[in-house]
């Protein structure tokens, strides 16, 4: 098994990228919050997200994770992973560096949020962007999701 906090850590190092690790406080109360906001009969404990996720918008285009810059933009954002990949929760302060962290990892099933979880944006090894809460119309009106299913 790969160890994504190397990874993660090699990756900001090499790209010059601050990273920060939340604390345990932090990473609870994001976590909180996706449940009650977006999973159904709050599972956010259990993994993958993917099926647990009450309104969502989806596309299963290849390398569609590369879009999330699109809608994150310059704001702090946080990564995190199904715990049995990885437990820590990760603080990024620009959405185009956490889209140049998530290119030097291994194919991993991952999250995104912002710190008050206003959405979740997801990724998984079928290639499939999932966005629900403020990013759920976003990725819906997305040319190439667009192009693929109007």
């Amino acid at each position: 098994m790969w160890n994504i906090q190397d990874q993660i850590l090699t990756a900001s190092s090499k790209l010059e990228i601050e990273v920060n690790i939340l604390t345990l406080e932090e990473r609870e109360e994001i976590k909180n919050s996706i449940m009650f906001k977006f999973l159904e009969d709050n599972q956010l404990r259990k993994f993958p997200l993917f099926d647990k996720i009450k309104d969502y918008v989806g596309v299963e285009i290849a390398d569609s994770w590369m879009w999330i810059s699109d809608f994150i933009n310059e704001n702090t954002e946080v990564l995190f992973f199904k715990p049995d990949d990885e437990r820590e929760y990760y603080r990024l302060n620009n959405g185009e560096n956490l889209v140049s962290i998530i290119g030097e990892l291994f194919n991993v099933e991952f999250y995104v949020t912002n710190p008050c979880a206003d959405y979740l944006l997801g990724y998984n090894h079928s290639q499939c962007l999932i966005a629900t809460g403020t990013a759920s119309v976003w990725l819906e009106n997305h040319q190439e999701y667009k192009k693929r299913y109007n």
